[in-house]
C-alpha cells in the first residue's frame, strides 16, 4: 500500500517572501513509508538553510556605514528629492531653449555661448541622479555638438548655405507661440489642452518623459500674427475646391464614309523637263557656283595686277601715291594686291544676289580656296589661294577664324553709294519673273502686269513669247491691260464683273470685250480653259469691295492676289528706285497697320470692318475655300513677296473669318 505524505510549512515561515520550490509543493508517490519520510526530512533541512542565509544577508546590510551609502547615491538615487529634480530638469530645459533661440548669435565668430552652455550643463549634471533626467542632458549635449560642428564648418569653409536655417526657424516659431499674450483672442485647441494637461502631469510625476512636457503652443496666435498677413491665396470661396466647369462627356459616333475617288479633272499633268531646265539647275548648283566664282576671282586678280603694272610702266615720270591709287581703283585692285570685297560681291541691281554672293564667298573662305585680308585702309580684300592639306595646316599651326558679317537693305544701298559701285564683278544672274507664269503647254499668263517696258518684253520673249492669258485681279489693278493687249492681241482677258463697264468711261481704256468674266451667279462653275484650269485654282471673292480674283498656281504652290492681303513695307518694289520703302509720313503711319507680323491685329480689323463689310458671309466662305488650298508662297500687289510660310500668314490675317469669331 502506497503512503502519501504531505509536507506543510511551519507557521513562522508563512510570511517569508521566498517562493516555495516545486519539490516542496509536489506530492511524491513512494513504494514505501520510509522513503517518503526521508524526502520530507530533507526538504525541511533545505528550507531552514535558506532562512539562515537570508538572516545573515539582512545582518550584513545593517552593518553598511552612511558614508558608503552616500557614495553609491552620487550616481543613482531613486529616492532623490522631487523639488531638486524639478529644478534640475527646468535648468536643463532652459539651457536647451536658449541654445535653440540663440543659434545665430552662437554661430558668430568670437561668441562663447556654446562653451558657457556646456559648462552650465555640467553643473546641473552633477545633481542628476535618475536616467530620465540624464536623457534631457544628453539631448542638450547632442544639440550643442551639432551646433558646434556647424560653427566649425562655417568658420573653416565660409557660409555656403542658401535659404534659411530650418531648425532656427522652427525654434523661433515655438518660442513665439509659447510667449503669446494671455489676453489673446485665440482659444486653445484640443491638442493644446492635451499638451497643457501633459505639462501639469509632468509637475506631479517627475518620472514622465520630456517629450510630453513644455508650455502649450498657441497656434492661433501664430496664424493671426504671421500667417494671415502674408497669405497670397486668392480670397474666393471656391478656390481649389473643384473644377470651374464640368462638361458631360458624350459618346461620339464615327460615321463610315465611302471611299473617296480622285476626280480626273483635278489631276495635274507631270511637268516635262527640257534641256534648258537641266542646264538651269546645273548652273544654280552650290558647288558649281562656288567653283565659277573662285575661277573668276583668280582671273580678275591676275588681270587687274597685269593692267596696273602695264599702265604704271608706261608713265614717263615717277607716279605719285595718289596716281597709283587711282590706277588700282580703275582695275579694282587694292594696294595689297587683292580684290576689294564689296566691288566683287555687291550687286547694285539686286540686294538678294548680293547676299548670295557673300554666301558663296564664305564657303570658299572656309575651304581655304580664297583668302581674306585688309588693305592699308582697313578694308576687306579677297585673294586667290590654295588650301593646305590637313596635315600641313596642322604642322604650320594654321587656325580657322570665323567672322559674322551683317548686311541689311540700308547698308547695301550705302555701300553702293559710298564706293560708287556701278556693276558687280560677279555677273548679274537673270531672275525668273514669277509674275509671268509659264504653263506646261508653253503658254504664258500674266496677272495685273506692270508697264510693258523693253526689259519686260525681253523677259516675255525669253520665256517663249506665247502670252495667252492676261488677268486683271480686281476693279483697281487694270491700268496696263490695254498696252499688253495691243502688244499681244491673241491674249485672252480675264476679269471680274463690272470692270469692263468701268473702263468704258475712260477713252484710253476702251478695248475689246473681256473673254472671261467672273460673275456671282456662276460662282464655283467658272472655267477658263483646260490647260489653264489644270494648273490654276480660282476663287472669285465677290464679297470684297473690289471684287477680288485670287489664283493658286498648283505646281509652284503660289497664291496670287491683289488687295486681299497686304505685306507692307514694300521693300522689294522700292529697291530699284531712289526712295526708301519707309519714307513719307503717311507710309510710316500705314505700314505698321498693314503688316503681316503676328498677331496682325490692325490688318485683321482692316479686313473685318472694311474689306468684308459689304457681304461678310460671302467673304468668309471664300476665305475658307482658299484656306483649303495648298500654298506656301504668296505674291501680293502691295508689299513684299512672302517666299515661305504664306499659309500661316494668311491664317493669321484671316483668323476672325476662318474661326468664325472676332476679337476687338
Amino acid at each position: 500500500m502506497t503512503h502519501i505524505s504531505e509536507t506543510r510549512r511551519p507557521p513562522s515561515q508563512s510570511s517569508s517572501p521566498e517562493p516555495s520550490s516545486d519539490k516542496e509543493n509536489r506530492q511524491t508517490h513512494a513504494p514505501g513509508g520510509k522513503r517518503s519520510q526521508t524526502q520530507a526530512m530533507s526538504g525541511t533541512n533545505r528550507k531552514r538553510q535558506r532562512l539562515s542565509n537570508r538572516a545573515s544577508n539582512a545582518l550584513s546590510q545593517s552593518q553598511i556605514t552612511p558614508s558608503q551609502r552616500n557614495r553609491n547615491n552620487d550616481f543613482y538615487d531613486p529616492d532623490q528629492d522631487e523639488n531638486e529634480r524639478r529644478r534640475v530638469r527646468k535648468g536643463l530645459r532652459d539651457l536647451t531653449r536658449e541654445l535653440h533661440d540663440s543659434r545665430s548669435e552662437y554661430m558668430q565668430a568670437g561668441n562663447y555661448g556654446i562653451r558657457e552652455t556646456i559648462q552650465k550643463a555640467n553643473e546641473y549634471f552633477r545633481e542628476v541622479k535618475q536616467t530620465s533626467d540624464a536623457t534631457i542632458d544628453s539631448r542638450l549635449l547632442v544639440s550643442a555638438a551639432d551646433l558646434s560642428y556647424k560653427k566649425t564648418a562655417h568658420l573653416v569653409l565660409g557660409d555656403a548655405s542658401a535659404g534659411i536655417d530650418v531648425d532656427e526657424f522652427v525654434s523661433k516659431c515655438i518660442s513665439f507661440m509659447r510667449r503669446a499674450p494671455g489676453d489673446s483672442q485665440a482659444t486653445p485647441a484640443s491638442t493644446q489642452r492635451r499638451r497643457t494637461q501633459a505639462s501639469n502631469r509632468s509637475q506631479v510625476d517627475p518620472n514622465d518623459s520630456d517629450e510630453e512636457q513644455g508650455d502649450a503652443m498657441n497656434w492661433d496666435w501664430l496664424g493671426r500674427s504671421a500667417c494671415f498677413r502674408h497669405n497670397v491665396r486668392p480670397s474666393i470661396s471656391g478656390f481649389l475646391l473643384g473644377p470651374l466647369s464640368v462638361q458631360k462627356r458624350t459618346r461620339q459616333f464615327t460615321q463610315r464614309r465611302a471611299r473617296e475617288r480622285i476626280d480626273p479633272s483635278q489631276a495635274v499633268r507631270p511637268q516635262e523637263l527640257k534641256d534648258e531646265d537641266l542646264d538651269r539647275q546645273e548652273t544654280s548648283n552650290l558647288t558649281t557656283m562656288c567653283t565659277s566664282i573662285n575661277k573668276l576671282l583668280a582671273k580678275t586678280q591676275n588681270a587687274g595686277q597685269d593692267n596696273v603694272e602695264r599702265q604704271l610702266s608706261q608713265l614717263e615720270e615717277e607716279p605719285t601715291q595718289e596716281m597709283v591709287q587711282d590706277v588700282m581703283s580703275k582695275y579694282n585692285v587694292a594696294d595689297d594686291g587683292g580684290i576689294p570685297l564689296f566691288h566683287f560681291c555687291i550687286n547694285p541691281r539686286s540686294f538678294g544676289q548680293s547676299v548670295e554672293n557673300l554666301f558663296y564667298v564664305s564657303f570658299l573662305v572656309r575651304d581655304g580656296s580664297v583668302g581674306l585680308q585688309v588693305d592699308s585702309r582697313q578694308l576687306p580684300t579677297l585673294h586667290a589661294a590654295k588650301p593646305y592639306a590637313p596635315s600641313e595646316a596642322q604642322r604650320k599651326g594654321i587656325q580657322k577664324h570665323q567672322a559674322i558679317f551683317s548686311l541689311d537693305f540700308e547698308t547695301w544701298r550705302d555701300l553702293i553709294e559710298v564706293y560708287d559701285i556701278k556693276e558687280s564683278i560677279i555677273p548679274h544672274r537673270e531672275e525668273e519673273q514669277q509674275e509671268n507664269i509659264k504653263l506646261a503647254s508653253g503658254a504664258l499668263a500674266v496677272f495685273s502686269p506692270v508697264s510693258l517696258t523693253p526689259e519686260v518684253r525681253e523677259v516675255v520673249s525669253s520665256l517663249g513669247g506665247n502670252l495667252k492669258y492676261i488677268a486683271a485681279l480686281d476693279l483697281e489693278h487694270h491700268i496696263n491691260i490695254t498696252p499688253w493687249k495691243e502688244a499681244y492681241p491673241d491674249a485672252e482677258l480675264i476679269a471680274p464683273e463690272g470692270l469692263y463697264e468701268k473702263r468704258q468711261s475712260n477713252p484710253e481704256y476702251k478695248d475689246a470685250p473681256f473673254r472671261h468674266v467672273f460673275r456671282k451667279e456662276n460662282q464655283g462653275r467658272q472655267k477658263i480653259s483646260e490647260e489653264f484650269d489644270l494648273e490654276f485654282e480660282t476663287e472669285y471673292v465677290y464679297g470684297h469691295p473690289s471684287r477680288e480674283l485670287v489664283f493658286l498656281h498648283k505646281r509652284s504652290r503660289t497664291l496670287i492676289e491683289a488687295d486681299l492681303l497686304f505685306n507692307l513695307p514694300a521693300t522689294e518694289q522700292y529697291s530699284k528706285t531712289d526712295e526708301s520703302a519707309t519714307s513719307g509720313l503717311l507710309t510710316k503711319i500705314i505700314s505698321p497697320l498693314l503688316s503681316t507680323d503676328a498677331p496682325a491685329t490692325w490688318q485683321k480689323r482692316f479686313v473685318w470692318y472694311l474689306l468684308s463689310s459689304a457681304d461678310r458671309q460671302a467673304f468668309t466662305e471664300s476665305m475658307r475655300r482658299i484656306d483649303k488650298w495648298d500654298f506656301n508662297r504668296l505674291i501680293p500687289c502691295h508689299g513684299d513677296v512672302v517666299e515661305s510660310g504664306a499659309k500661316g500668314v494668311f491664317r493669321t490675317v484671316m483668323e476672325w473669318h476662318l474661326e468664325d469669331r472676332k476679337h476687338i
